[in-house]
């Protein structure tokens, strides 16, 4: 079996995690085989548990459900399947010496997704959609905390203003462990990236990046196997809209906890209350709550 290396157990105030390094999601496969038109689930269970959705600190190295659209090996002729797996986060090249080059390849920009090497094959052949409920970012306050002058940060969580869920552009690849019989069910990793762009407006005082969120007409679209071909993928890429902050999403501090990947509770997707917000940058004004 794979093993894939310690989590960190939190995200230390000075220290940002990177651009969408943290997600929740706590929608249930069954759920998720319905809003995303799934043939095969291959995840199953419920929310938070061993066999469903990973819950709500979702983190690099762990195997969330993913949804991708494949034609079934060695059927050339047969229609494409649309499945729901779970899918390493951290993607792991073809190439790779070992797995361990995933730790950091958990995101891909947009701008070089179809030039770079480690990621232009799976961009035109292997591309997935990362369901998600919000994804956490960390604000670094403009205020210093204390003699050493160190940041404080505040963790955001970002999500649609009406609650439903967001589907974040993915890639993802095969890599084969040729230290394994061909008979060993783990000799083969399967592993993604999410696809960063330019934060927008209010977002960029979080983070200059933020993840490419696929709006739900242009999912088939990202999906298509048949969209083979870089100017083909480019298409659907420049026709993702760039102004959701303004018109779709929503974002607003919550609890520090949400640092300690062991936290799980629900309570994580709540706003932080007022009191504690010291040195945090209103997203839409730039003001500086409790400075």
């Amino acid at each position: 079996m794979i093993t894939a290396p310690p989590l960190p157990e939190s995200v230390p105030d000075g220290k940002l995690a990177p651009v969408c390094g943290r997600y929740a999601l706590r929608t249930g496969a069954a759920d998720l085989v319905e809003e995303f038109e799934v043939d095969e689930d291959t995840v199953g269970g419920t929310p938070g548990s061993a066999e469903g959705a990973p819950g709500l600190n979702v983190a690099p190295t762990t195997s969330p459900p993913v949804v991708l659209e494949r034609v079934p090996k060695g059927e050339p002729e047969a229609l494409p399947v649309r499945s729901l797996r779970r899918l390493r986060w951290g993607l792991v090249p073809s190439w790779a010496k070992d797995p361990s080059v995933g730790n950091r390849m958990v995101n891909a920009r947009v701008e070089t997704l179809l030039e770079k090497p480690a990621f232009a094959k799976a961009a035109v052949a292997r591309r997935c959609l990362v369901p998600v409920d919000a994804w956490y970012e960390w604000q670094r306050s403009p205020l210093a905390e204390g003699a050493g002058g160190k940041p404080r940060t505040q963790p955001f969580a970002v999500r649609s203003r009406d609650g439903s869920r967001l589907s974040l552009a993915g890639i993802y690849e095969f890599w084969r462990d040729r230290d394994r019989p061909d008979d060993d069910p783990d000799r083969w990793l399967v592993s993604f990236a999410i696809i960063t762009t330019e934060a927008e407006p209010g977002l960029d005082r979080l983070h200059d990046r933020m993840p490419l969120v696929v709006p739900a007409d242009l999912r088939d679209a990202w999906l298509e196997p048949e969209r083979a071909e870089p100017e083909e993928v480019r298409e659907v890429l420049e026709a993702v809209p760039r102004d959701l902050f303004e018109t779709a999403l929503d974002a607003f501090p919550v609890s520090r906890r949400v640092g300690n990947v062991r936290a799980q509770d629900p309570g994580l997707l709540d706003p932080a209350p007022a009191a504690e917000l010291e040195g945090v940058v209103d997203l839409r004004t730039g003001e500086v709550i409790g400075s």
